[in-house]
This record gives structure tokens, sequence and C-alpha cells, in this order.
């Protein structure tokens, strides 16, 4: 299995994290990886209670004015990812990858297919029949959502990625049409296995999975150096 390794990524756990902030991080790393001077990194974060708009969203899919929202605590936000609107909240795991696609094969098509793979692997390993939907990308169980994708490429370079639902407030998503499928319900794992799990085991598996389907070995960072890495070099940064 070792001599099946063909590159490093860095693994950076951001923890819970309000969207903007990931957001401006992602936009450093994706510079940052484009210049060469960090290599692939994956992102493994949750966010609090927000609602995001991708490039194709529709507002009649938030289902509450904003005023509502706001006094539930729920940020709304512009997307550059792909898609309508989704809702993001504690117990959602959110894994993204900031990719370098020009150096792995099978493009955009096959990086989608893999990152999705991930999570399938996860959910089947829970003996949750997840699969995916031809018409829409994701991870859906019986006709409900567990896991959506939105994604992002520049320069061949990856951005945002995909949701898993892990242990989530399923009724807080009645806040919008998910994904802009009127009548779509959410599921979990939790609520598929009915039982109780933590975002810890979960994080753990979907970090093993993505080692093992994008033939990655994972080296841990920290934020701090993360971000310290995606600085400009000095000579760089004077006018």
């Amino acid at each position: 299995m070792v001599d099946e390794i063909l590159s490093r990524c860095g693994l950076c756990r951001l923890g819970r994290i309000a969207y903007p902030e990931a957001a401006a991080l992602q936009q450093k790393l994706v510079t940052a990886r484009f210049d060469g001077r960090i290599g692939d990194i994956l992102l493994v974060l949750e966010h609090p209670p927000t609602i995001t708009l991708g490039k194709f969203a529709k507002v009649e899919n938030i289902l509450l004015p904003p005023e509502v929202l706001a006094t539930r605590g729920i940020g709304i936000y512009t997307s550059n990812r792909g898609g309508d609107v989704t809702f993001h909240c504690p117990g959602q795991l959110l894994i993204h990858p900031v990719m370098d696609l020009k150096r792995k094969p099978g493009g955009l098509r096959g990086f989608i297919t893999n990152l999705e793979e991930v999570a399938l692997r996860v959910l089947w390993g829970y003996d949750i029949p997840a699969e995916r939907w031809s018409e829409h990308p994701g991870l859906w169980v019986k006709g409900k959502q567990i896991g959506a994708l939105g994604l992002h490429f520049s320069h061949g370079i990856s951005e945002h990625g995909l949701s898993l639902n892990v242990d989530p407030d399923l009724l807080s998503f009645e806040v919008i049409n998910l994904c802009g499928m009127p009548g779509k319900v959410p599921a979990s794992i939790a609520s598929e296995l009915g039982e109780n799990i933590t975002m810890t085991e979960v994080e753990e598996k979907v970090i093993r999975s993505f080692s093992e389907v994008f033939s990655v070995e994972v080296e841990p960072i920290s934020r701090e150096n993360l971000e310290g890495a995606c600085s400009e070099p000095e000579a760089a940064r004077m006018v």
C-alpha cells in the first residue's frame, strides 16, 4: 500500500469557523498553491448556522426573510462555488481540498468522482446505502440528501468541496430548498443509524478515506503554520 502513495497532502483541522473567514483563507491557499508556495491541502471544518448562495442561486430558495434568519443567528453569504443555495451548521462536516488538478489524473470530472467516493466509502462503512444521483452532484439515501457538493476551480486549483451530514439538527435545514430543490429533505449518519455519533469519529474516517481515494499521505499542519506558508516572500511584498 505504501508503494501506491503518489504524493503528500497537508491536513489542517480548522474546527468551527465562520464562512467569511474560511473563504478568505481558501483564497490565500488557492493563490499560494498556484504560485507553488504550498503543496496540496485538505481543510476539514464546520460552520455555524450559515446559508450560502452559489453562482446559480435563486433567492426564492431561501424560505425565510433575512430579518428572521438574523434573529436565529443564521448568516447569509454569496459564494464563488457553483450550484444554488446550501445550509451549513454544526454537526455537518466540510471537506475542502485545495489541490492542483493539473497534476492529478482524471481532471475535473475525476476529482468530483473521487470526492464523492471519499464520503461514499465512509457511509458504506456504516452500512448506509448512499449513492450518487446522476442528475445532481452529491450523496443521497433513499431520496434524502446526506451530502452536497459545491466547487470552484481557478487555474486548475480546486476550492470548496463536499459537506457531509454527521449529526446536525435536520429541522434547521427547513430554512432553504435543499440545493434549490423544493420538497427534498436531509438525512444524516446519525438519523440513518438511529443513534448519536461524534464528529471526531467521522472526521478520522473521512481523512483515512481521502488518503486512500486520492492516493496521498496526509500530514497535519496547524492553521498558523499554513497561513505562514501562504505569505508572500518579503521581496515580493516590497514596492
